[in-house]
């Protein structure tokens, strides 16, 4: 406490009161105890009221003030940082940065040097000690500031994400072809706000074709959810004019080859179902899983070609017919991937749309779905799913 008197301030008895201080100590607290009274009316003039909190702190800075004159130590205690950098928090929601110095430090010094004019030597610590309440405060409206504008980030971010997977859901079908002899479905569950997947079942019937597709775009967020568009209408406005397939496939990779940063990178599984004959050509662009449950197993789809976006390769069909009871399925590989020890994986995938065979398109999509989600899983990728079925006509 202030009982070590520093040998330039005058010294004074070291008679100890009833209250534990020596007659010095009772003095230099006096003429603080003077400069805080004086402060605060000067606070009252200026319409700023001290509240009974504020007035305690400030009142226990003046005593780690005293402390430190006696003491005569050349850096201030770590307790006046914390109490100034409570007193700036405190401060922030009341009044700007430069009104909580000129108030809290500068009018406040103004009070104590004015007060202890008996003891000059004691300047220089004053000083100190009011530079780091001032740092102090300084510091805690920084740290509010990058508080603020860390929140501020995230709120704009996720009004973004809100806007674009508005933009995503506006590209996801608006309703599934009804098509004697076939059943189709299809689910997407974003991890985040906006998602890297997407899939899409059109029937040009003028054509007799059923386009259908699933993309997969690494990693999710706003990125991906741009390129989805991109993916939707580059592969889509192939269509018209194309040959095939692995036509389609091979001018969406051109365009995406070149237009799309190397980092970003597609898969997709694509065909041409013809319902008059059953068939469907399929491209695997680098996509898994994609299989069809028949009664006597499984049919895997291995892919065709490379990954989307990455190099200029010819891409290959698949034929396949998808006869009554045949289920073809898409789904992305957060599917398989979801799990915290051990993934979901194929197996159980397979298990899924088996025990569900016998029910609708749709509830074998629902079912893939909600299993996923029951699992022992934070799912951490989007989730998508498609489902076509061959029913008896």
């Amino acid at each position: 406490m202030l009982d070590k008197p520093e040998s330039g301030i005058p010294a004074q008895p070291k008679r100890r009161t009833s209250a534990g201080y020596t007659q010095r100590e009772e003095t230099l607290l006096f003429h603080l105890k003077r400069a805080m009274d004086v402060w605060q009316s000067r606070m009252k003039r200026a319409d700023s009221e001290v509240s009974d909190t504020m007035r305690e702190k400030v009142w226990e800075l003046l005593v780690l003030c005293g402390e430190s004159i006696e003491m005569g130590c050349t850096d201030p205690p770590r307790d006046a940082y914390r109490l100034s950098s409570e007193i700036g928090r405190s401060l922030v929601v009341k009044m700007e940065q430069r009104e909580a110095i000129q108030y809290y430090r500068d009018e406040l010094l103004r009070c104590v040097l004015t007060e202890l004019q008996s003891y000059p030597d004691a300047a220089p610590c004053v000083m100190l000690f009011f530079y780091a309440i001032g740092d102090a405060i300084w510091e805690s409206y920084a740290e509010i500031l990058r508080v603020n504008l860390r929140q501020e980030k995230r709120r704009r971010l996720s009004e973004q994400l809100k806007v674009a997977k508005r933009i995503q859901q506006h590209l996801l079908p608006k309703s599934i072809p009804q098509i004697p002899g076939f059943e189709f479905a299809g689910r997407l569950l974003p991890a985040e706000e906006v998602g890297g997947d997407y899939w899409s079942i059109k029937w040009y019937e003028q054509d007799g074709i059923v386009t259908m597709k699933l993309a997969d775009i690494t990693g999710h967020g706003l990125a991906a959810g741009t390129l989805v568009a991109a993916v939707k209408f580059i592969s889509g406005g192939f269509y018209r004019g194309a040959s095939s397939p692995e036509d389609v496939m091979e001018r969406t990779n051109k365009v995406l080859v070149m237009e799309t940063p190397s980092d970003i990178l597609v898969t997709m599984i694509y065909g041409w179902l013809y319902p008059a004959t059953r068939e469907i050509r399929m491209v695997n662009a680098g996509h898994f899983p994609v299989f069809i449950a028949r009664e006597n197993g499984f049919t895997d789809i291995p892919p065709t070609g490379t990954l989307l976006g990455l190099t200029e390769l010819p891409y290959e069909e698949i034929t396949e017919r998808i006869d009554p009871g045949d289920i073809l399925v898409f789904t992305s590989d957060g599917v398989i991937e979801a799990g915290i020890d051990r993934p979901f994986g194929v197996d159980r995938l397979k298990e899924v749309v088996w025990s569900n065979r016998h029910k609708s398109a749709e509830d074998i999509a629902n079912a893939v779905i909600d299993t996923v989600l029951s699992y022992e899983v934070a799912v951490s990728d989007d989730l998508s799913v498609v489902v076509t079925k061959g029913v008896e006509i």
